[in-house]
């Protein structure tokens, strides 16, 4: 069973799984460097999905998806608080998991 519910996801929804699983885990205390590299795989993955949307002309979603790439990017911080960032990436992570599993 659950093979059958991974096993038809493309590469880029299975990445997005395990990214939404490291947001979950952004609600731990861990390392810094944790966090920057989560930042990073956002900001890549948020973009890869834009540019997936935007190739099927679904705009709002390609902009949304854009929106949460700039959001995460690394280089230049969005400085938050912590409790700000967490309610965030729990927003986000829900959302990977809607989507992906929505449309299956």
């Amino acid at each position: 069973m659950k093979t059958q519910l991974i096993s038809h996801l493309s590469t880029l929804e299975k990445a997005s799984v395990v990214l939404a699983i490291a947001l979950i885990l952004c609600l731990l205390p861990l390392p810094y460097g944790f966090y920057t590299i989560i930042r990073l795989a956002t900001a890549v993955i948020a973009g890869c999905w834009a540019y997936h949307f935007y190739n099927r002309r679904m705009t709002s979603f390609a902009i949304t998806a854009g929106a949460i790439a700039l959001l995460y990017q690394p280089f230049l911080k969005i400085t938050l608080d912590r409790l700000t960032w967490n309610i965030i990436d729990v927003i986000f992570a829900g959302l990977i998991v809607l989507i992906i599993f929505k449309k299956k």
